[in-house]
């Protein structure tokens, strides 16, 4: 609901940007965010309780927990890119690409440890975030969007708090942990016992897709991320998730992980083609194209992995009772 708003009221981030309040989100829409956010966020960790307590945990409710998880992790920043948007004195385009990278990192980091040690540590930055996100709508909500541009001092608005915040809990933060846990899983020996390259191997699909997608908005003619920064951003988490969804999967089945991930094959026929196109229509059209078509693979691959899943463990899908 968040990304559906924010995606019709500031499709190119640019909403809170200037003078003109006509073109900003009513305000309303912010205490909207806040009880939806904590609404989400609250039924996220009451999930695995109720299947307990109902004795009908399964794989299938961790990959619905998680894969639905992987996809928050790009829509949360980029909703909350519309409270400052970019330009002279805030950040740039780029600069929003990069922390939506650092808080998908992050995310993929928890999997990827956990593919690597058998159990799945979320730190403690994860639960502070999502109260802090509840928190900046609220404030948003009472105070207003120019809150963010606030000089804290001279070049330091109040939005690089969140930009800074971003990089530190998910690059480092979490980085560090997730490398550390993994190191003491390694020395007691409690870990898969997987070799370096078996171990790094979930990493190759991500830095895949970080270097592909890097490569399309460096070699765009028509500058592609400010043509349609929000659909960009929108294909990038897509796969995103997907790559996510089936390191999950592995994970699960004990499977080794695929090291490339089949949606970025056409990522790499289009940064061949792009540098030739000249009409920045044409190229848009490529971005969209790609876009639809990424969201409809990956529906279909969430759907049947869930009929699998529930034909393998003898289950319903959005029912506990048996079939």
């Amino acid at each position: 609901m968040i990304y559906a708003v924010t995606c019709y009221y500031d499709p190119h981030f640019t909403a809170s940007v200037g003078d003109d309040e006509s073109k900003r989100l009513p305000s309303i829409w912010w205490l909207i965010f806040a009880f939806a956010h904590f609404t989400a966020h609250t039924f996220d960790g009451c999930d695995g309780k109720q299947a307990r307590r109902t004795n009908s945990s399964s794989p299938l409710g961790e990959l619905f927990d998680h894969g639905l998880d992987s996809s928050a992790a790009f829509l949360i920043p980029m909703s909350l890119f519309s409270l400052f948007g970019h330009g002279p004195g805030i950040v740039s385009l780029l600069e929003l690409y990069h922390i939506m990278l650092a808080c998908l990192l992050g995310f993929f980091v928890a999997h990827w440890e956990k593919y690597n040690t058998g159990s799945l540590f979320l730190p403690w930055t994860y639960d502070a975030s999502q109260l802090a996100v509840v928190l900046v709508y609220l404030l948003t909500y009472l105070s207003g969007v120019d809150l963010w541009k606030i000089q804290l001092m001279p070049g330091f608005p109040f939005c690089h708090v969140f930009r800074w915040t971003a990089y530190f809990t998910s690059v480092i933060v979490t980085v560090a942990m997730a490398v550390y846990n993994m190191y003491q899983a390694r020395i007691s020996k409690t870990d898969r016992g997987l070799t370096f390259y078996e171990g790094c191997r979930p990493m190759l699909s991500f830095v895949g897709l970080v270097a592909l997608f890097y490569a399309w908005l460096l070699l765009s003619p028509a500058g592609i991320l400010e043509l349609q920064p929000r659909m960009f951003f929108t294909a990038t988490g897509i796969v995103f998730s997907n790559i996510t969804c089936r390191l999950i999967v592995s994970t699960m089945s004990g499977q080794r992980c695929q090291p490339f991930n089949v949606m970025l094959l056409p990522v790499c026929a289009i940064i061949l083609i792009v540098p030739f196109v000249q009409s920045a229509q044409v190229e848009v059209a490529i971005l969209a194209l790609y876009t639809a078509g990424i969201a409809v693979f990956h529906v279909h691959y969430g759907v049947f992995v869930v009929r699998e899943l529930c034909d393998h463990l003898h289950i319903n899908c959005f029912s506990i009772k048996k079939p």
